[in-house]
C-alpha cells in the first residue's frame, strides 16, 4: 500500500496546484472575497491531506495490506457510483440541471443503500428545492439549462 500512498499522495499534490494557479485566473472584486477564494481554499486543503497521506508513507508506516479487491461488492458499488457520475455528466448537457440531478440524487441514495420509495422521492425534493431557493431565488444565479429544455 505504500506505493499506492505515494503515487496517489503526488497526483494530488499536482491536481491541487493546478487547482490553486487556476483559481487565481478568476475574476477578483475589489472589498469582497473574489470567486477563486474558495478553490484557491479547497487547493490548500486537498495540498495539505495529501501530505498528510504521503507522511507515513515515507516513513514506512503505511498498512502493509491490500488497498482494494477488485472482485469485492465494494469495488462494484465504486463502479457503479462512478457509471451514475458519468451519465449525469452526459444529462446535464441534454436535460439541465435539476432534472438530471432528480435521477442522479436517487440513483446514488438507492446505491448506498436507502430503499424506502417515499424517502428517495422526499429527500430528492429537498435537495432540488433547496438547491434552487439558494442558488436561484436568492444569489439570483442562472440554473444549468439543458439544450433539450
Amino acid at each position: 500500500m505504500k506505493k499506492y500512498d505515494i503515487v496517489l499522495s503526488l497526483i494530488l499534490m499536482a491536481l491541487s496546484g493546478a487547482m490553486f494557479f487556476s483559481a487565481g485566473k478568476l475574476p477578483e472584486v475589489e472589498g469582497a472575497i473574489g470567486a477563486g477564494a474558495w478553490p484557491r481554499f479547497l487547493s490548500v486543503v486537498l495540498f495539505l491531506l495529501a501530505v498528510l497521506l504521503l507522511i507515513p508513507a515515507l516513513l514506512n508506516r503505511s498498512s502493509g495490506e491490500n488497498p482494494f479487491d477488485v472482485r469485492s461488492p465494494g469495488f462494484r458499488r465504486v463502479l457503479i457510483g462512478a457509471g451514475i457520475l458519468a451519465a449525469y455528466c452526459i444529462l446535464l448537457k441534454f436535460l439541465g440541471f435539476m432534472i438530471a440531478s432528480a435521477f442522479m440524487i436517487p440513483g446514488i441514495m438507492r446505491l448506498m443503500g436507502e430503499k424506502r420509495p417515499w424517502m428517495l422521492a422526499v429527500l430528492t425534493a429537498a435537495v432540488l428545492a433547496a438547491i434552487y431557493v439558494i442558488f436561484a431565488v436568492m444569489l439570483r444565479l442562472p440554473m444549468l439549462q439543458g439544450s433539450l429544455f
